[in-house]
């Protein structure tokens, strides 16, 4: 795939963070830490992007989230807008991106003190909007 799409995805999966570690009202600590880590263990390794200055693209999900913590977006808008980007790259998310985006959002969720009900309530409606629907 193209370094552009990744950079989109990037960017979105931060805005996607973002909206997970805020749906408590609050950004814990150990949630930014568990983004950092996700960056580097999860989404560095998918590709290898740089932008001019030799940066992995992955780091572009990290530095959406830091914007989005700075302009303190609600966390409802920043799932909204990373669904419209799923739904506007639908044929470009792969079953195995979408596993990750789901792994990844599931790990900031139970970084600080396990799953809360707004953060499983997100991850439900991701998982509605990102997975197939099993047809038995």
């Amino acid at each position: 795939m193209k370094p552009h799409f990744y950079k989109k995805l990037y960017k979105h999966i931060g805005v996607l963070l973002y909206a997970i570690a805020k749906a408590d009202g609050k950004i814990h600590d150990k949630e930014v830490k568990a983004i950092q880590q996700i960056v580097v263990e999860d989404l560095a390794p998918l590709e290898d992007s740089v932008d001019e200055f030799g940066t992995d693209a992955a780091f572009f999900a990290e530095f959406e989230f830091e914007i989005l913590r700075d302009r303190e977006i609600s966390p409802q808008k920043a799932l909204e807008k990373f669904l419209a980007f799923a739904k506007e790259q639908d044929k470009n998310l792969t079953p195995q991106l979408r596993q990750l985006i789901i792994k990844c959002v599931e790990k900031v969720a139970i970084s600080y003190r396990g799953t809360n009900k707004a953060e499983a309530q997100m991850i439900e409606v991701l998982k509605k909007h990102l997975l197939p629907v099993e047809k038995n």
